[in-house]
């Protein structure tokens, strides 16, 4: 039996970020926030044995919110549900509040011990650079920020959006997509609309996805455009582009290809696409117009573009211009 490990009793801020930042401990730190009246299937005892069994590579806390400095720990957090354990990306110097450092949180019913080692485990193994690096857009490359992010999520490691958050099926229905339509092993949940409704395609089409991902838009398209219709993919993170090739050779997909590259520099010729479509990728690129005058150059004589994205209503505060924040 693997003996369990110490965990750490923590009622401050500055002392969970001290545990955080300590560059002597693990990969990852795990923190359960619980609470006596609300038990939970994990406790402290399990991230004992899962720490002792990581052979020091996830340093464990926990945080009691019956006494007044966990409670109030809890509230500054944002913590409402327990038990919840939040997951830091450890020895490193936070870049931001700590309220926003975390790189994964499992709450209530999903805080469960397998979740909790699948999840520790996924931390442990994100680059020294990741969620929680000092990284601002002035001092660090955007793009490598992000490829690293989503190569995780590609990969089964902890998504760049939560997997809890909410229930796909609904969640899918509610940025206007069928349940029937979707290629569920190319949803990795990290869309904010259906870009395809605005698009109409027509059969024979071709279409140009700007930041495929996994493959989820294209399939789609590729179904609307038919065997005489093209679909190409580009992404610029070699494990997305793995994982799509991998679900169209799986699928028998015949008329969708994807190709490795970037979106300010689209690998694809002038004047060949009906159609270029987007879904929530633009706002992370460092260089927006140069990826429209791509689209402009890619797209044929009468062609048309069908983007769904998230807008920038206000210039980021400092404290949020972190990797985390552009890679979300």
């Amino acid at each position: 039996m693997t003996a369990g490990a110490i965990v750490a009793e923590v009622g401050t801020e500055a002392a969970l970020k001290r545990l955080v930042e300590d560059p002597s401990g693990g990969a990852a730190a795990c923190v359960l926030f619980q609470a006596p009246w609300a038990p939970g299937a994990f406790t402290p005892a399990d991230l004992s044995t899962l720490a002792g069994a990581s052979r020091d590579n996830v340093r464990p806390a926990q945080v009691d919110v019956s006494s007044d400095a966990g409670e109030e720990l809890a509230v500054a957090l944002g913590i409402s549900t327990f038990p919840t354990v939040r997951f830091y990306r450890a020895g490193g110097a936070l870049g931001g509040p700590l309220a926003a450092a975390h790189a994964a949180e499992l709450s209530g019913a999903a805080c469960t011990a397998a979740a909790v080692t699948q999840r520790a485990a996924a931390v442990a193994a994100m680059p020294a650079m990741g969620f929680t690096a000092p990284t601002t857009a002035k001092d660090a490359d955007v793009h490598d920020m992000v490829r690293s992010a989503y190569a995780i999520s590609a990969t089964g490691g902890i998504n760049v959006m939560p997997g809890d958050a909410g229930n796909p099926q609904k969640r899918n229905e509610l940025l206007g997509y069928s349940g029937n339509d979707i290629t569920s092993s190319a949803d990795l949940g990290l869309g904010c609309g259906n870009p395809l409704i605005a698009a109409k395609l027509k059969l024979g089409e071709v279409v140009v996805d700007l930041g495929s991902g996994a493959g989820m838009d294209c399939f789609i398209a590729g179904k609307q455009v038919g065997p005489t219709g093209r679909v190409i993919g580009i992404d610029m993170t070699p494990e997305m582009l793995a994982k799509a090739r991998g679900i169209a050779k799986k699928d028998g997909v015949e008329n969708v290809s994807f190709r490795l590259g970037e979106i300010e520099h689209l690998p694809v010729g002038d004047c060949v696409a009906d159609c270029v479509i987007s879904n929530c990728v633009i706002n992370l690129s460092p260089d927006k117009p140069q990826v429209y005058r791509e689209m402009n150059r890619v797209l044929a004589p009468g062609g048309r573009v069908s983007i769904s994205d998230a807008l920038r209503m206000a210039d980021l505060p400092e404290e949020l211009k972190t990797a985390q924040s552009y890679a979300c």
